[in-house]
């Protein structure tokens, strides 16, 4: 698929801040840098809502709504898959930047797990997703539809979707913002401070915690404003994500890049080197073994941490490089048609 007369419209969740929304902004912005007529476009039940002032700095404008026509691209995040049938002339373009997370895989999850003895109130919730996977209610590509591309911003998604529909995607990742994000003099740093995000496997966490020893010092990253989370992760010693890694998550980059040393999870793209490039040893296998391995493991962590933050140092490096990675991914796919590249292909 190459594009170089059509316009690109993307759809978006306007008003929201997180990784999806921000990688949406990246995208249009980079493929203006390329010389394509891109926009933004609103879904309809956001379209009221104010645009995130912080992604002002990418030049990514808004089209009124999507123009239906053969020479077009519309660019879909996996959130809204379903809605890919609205569009019949214009090439269709499925972006995965999340697999746990998207209501593709949300519906069959709580499919299977509907009569599997859920408490009353996550039965409420599973029922509309459960009906959804049962009675069919599935996006276009479930149904053979040869005629979507799929995009994928992890490894993960990328081996994920290429089983699942018998495809071949194209990775399109995205890059962190790496002004803001730089090491503080390890005078400054407590090496025993430990944070984590609790949505991220924060049950899981709490029971690292109690086994841990009580030289560790823990310190969730919850109602904090923007600086707060960029001193706290510059400030911290160990940043731990122990939950699913529905694709490459944003805020393990943040805290490597801040000088901490990070720790994973095996699960998602934490399961992949190519998304997570770490050290083995700097991951946890999921398991019954799992909290007294992290237990266990952070001490000694902090005991060598100068040794074992070095290891990350190729990470560290690689989150300085992604802007100028993702500027290939892009131009692969939108300017010379180049598709099915994985992460692989721009080691």
């Amino acid at each position: 698929m190459t594009n170089n007369s059509g316009t690109i419209f993307v759809l978006y969740h306007k008003g929201l801040r997180t990784g999806g929304p921000e990688a949406l902004h990246q995208l249009v912005d980079m493929l203006r840098e390329l010389g394509q007529d891109a926009y933004l476009v609103p879904h309809p039940h956001t379209v009221q809502n104010h645009r995130v002032e912080q992604y002002n700095v990418y030049d990514a404008p808004e089209a009124p709504k999507i123009i239906d026509a053969p020479e077009n691209v519309v660019v879909y995040p996996e959130t809204y898959v379903y809605e890919m049938s609205h569009v019949k002339h214009a090439q269709r373009m499925c972006w995965w930047l999340s697999i746990d997370n998207s209501l593709t895989f949300m519906a069959e999850r709580m499919w299977q797990r509907s009569g599997a003895g859920l408490f009353q109130k996550t039965r409420e919730v599973a029922v509309p997703y459960a009906r959804m996977w049962k009675n069919g209610v599935a996006p276009a590509m479930l149904r053979q539809d040869r005629d979507v591309v799929h995009l994928a911003q992890s490894s993960y998604a990328w081996a994920f979707i290429a089983t699942r529909f018998d495809v071949v995607p194209s990775l399109i990742s995205d890059y962190t913002p790496t002004g803001e994000f730089q090491a503080v003099p390890e005078t400054t740093r407590n090496h025993h401070l430990v944070t984590y995000n609790p949505a991220k496997g924060g049950h899981i966490i709490d029971a690292v915690k109690a086994h841990s020893p009580s030289s560790l010092e823990w310190r969730p990253i919850i109602g904090m404003t923007r600086p707060e989370v960029v001193a706290t992760l510059q400030g911290c010693g160990l940043y731990v994500d122990l939950g699913h890694h529905p694709g490459k998550d944003r805020m393990p980059r943040e805290a490597t890049l801040s000088g901490a040393l990070t720790v994973v999870a095996r699960r998602g793209s934490g399961a992949f080197y190519a998304d997570v490039p770490i050290p083995w040893e700097h991951k946890i296998t999921p398991g019954d073994g799992e909290v007294s391995t992290a237990a266990a493991m952070l001490p000694q962590l902090i005991e060598n941490f100068e040794a074992e933050v070095a290891k990350q140092d190729s990470y560290r490096e690689t989150i300085l490089n992604e802007r100028s990675r993702f500027r290939r991914e892009v131009e692969d796919v939108f300017v010379n048609g180049h598709l099915g590249k994985d992460a692989y292909d721009y080691a």
